[in-house]
């Protein structure tokens, strides 16, 4: 293996032992030129691909393993690697004069596999620490490291994730609690409460209601035949096109027959009918008796020469003259009434509606 470190390389691991500190190779990178190295270099002449590191371990004292992965669509041959820290130096450069180190197909994946001896130099603080075969993002899977309670309490770190025990931990992070409620719970609960409502009582169906408070302004309305907002409202639309809600006001609900239309107003009315067998029964009075008493009657005699009315009477033949009267006697008379009927006028009695016993209330409806 043509490895060489570089100056960049050994400059970096002093300044790591003057600071206490020790800088980890994260990334290896490949490119098509082949060479040999010379120290000054700080990047690869061609390099096609750079990638975090699959593996890496200590496998001795200063024995350094790595592992990484090219993909991608692109073939290749790689003829150079370069070897960085996590500050960006390029540490390392194996390069074999134009030797073919690793070759890529087309719409292919090879995983490399170095080896880095440093047990014969005088390089310290150097080590190598497996990042991920991909760092873990919200599109591609990957290795993340443990979130630590600081970064849970401040809530911005996007590359680290949450074990059981700090997920507990962050259950009692106030602001925390207050995102997950807001954010996640109250969503959540609208969610599954508007799916499950839909199958219960649908948008738009009135609903009896008994108060004169909402319980909801946003999610319910009484029916008082007021517009409502459709795009809002698309569910709420789709049962009254018309963007108005019907009133219900004094009304019932009665179920459609096949040759009506859906949500129209009748007015009430009182069904036509009559009354069969009714009528009012005749009553034969028959021949009613007066009482006794004594009296006398005029009497019809006829007409006299001049045509005016004479009565049987004690009168003189020639003068016509005298009281035309019957005797007074004692005696009562019979009078026939017969059979006879009478008109039957009917009073008004009840309300200005036909109506059942019944409770108030108000209809409203859910608006979705």
């Amino acid at each position: 293996m043509s490895l060489l470190i570089t100056d960049a390389g050994i400059a970096a691991s002093i300044r790591a032992g003057e600071l206490g500190i020790s800088y980890k190779i994260s990334e290896i990178s490949i490119g098509t030129e082949g060479y040999i190295p010379n120290k000054d270099q700080t990047s690869l002449r061609n390099e096609v691909q750079r990638k975090a590191i699959t593996r890496g371990e200590v496998t001795a004292l200063g024995q350094l393993h790595f592992e990484t992965t090219w993909d991608g669509s692109e073939a290749f041959e790689g003829k150079e690697l370069g070897y960085w820290l996590d500050d960006g130096t390029l540490f390392a450069v194996d390069s074999r004069d134009g030797d073919v180190i690793t070759y890529k197909q087309q719409d292919s994946a090879v995983t490399e596999a170095c080896e880095l001896n440093l047990a014969a130099s005088t390089i310290e603080n150097i080590t190598v620490e497996m990042l991920n075969p991909y760092s873990a993002t919200e599109d591609r899977a990957g290795i993340a490291k443990i979130a630590t309670n600081k970064q849970v309490e401040e809530g911005t770190s996007d590359n680290s994730f949450l074990t059981v025990k700090k997920l507990v931990y962050a259950l009692g992070v106030p602001h925390i609690i207050d995102k997950l409620v807001n954010n996640l719970w109250e969503p959540l609960v609208e969610k599954m409460w508007l799916s499950l409502s839909d199958r219960i009582y649908p948008v738009g169906a009135p609903i009896p209601w008994f108060s004169d408070t909402l319980p909801g302004s946003d999610k319910y309305a009484f029916m008082l035949n007021q517009a409502f907002d459709q795009q809002a409202n698309p569910k709420l639309a789709l049962v009254y096109p018309s963007g108005i809600i019907p009133t219900m006001e004094g009304l019932g609900l009665v179920g459609k027959e096949s040759n009506e239309t859906v949500g129209v107003y009748e007015e009430g009315q009182v069904k036509n009918h009559g009354h069969p067998n009714s009528r009012v029964d005749t009553t034969d009075l028959g021949t009613k008796t007066t009482t006794s008493n004594t009296h006398s009657h005029g009497v019809d005699a006829g007409s006299s020469d001049s045509g005016s009315p004479l009565k049987y009477a004690d009168w003189n033949a020639n003068s016509k003259t005298g009281e035309p009267r019957t005797k007074a006697d004692t005696h009562n008379h019979s009078t026939y009434i017969g059979t006879h009927s009478h008109t039957l006028t009917i009073a008004l009695f009840g309300a200005l509606k036909n109506t059942i016993n019944h409770r108030k209330c108000n209809f409203i409806v859910r608006m979705a």
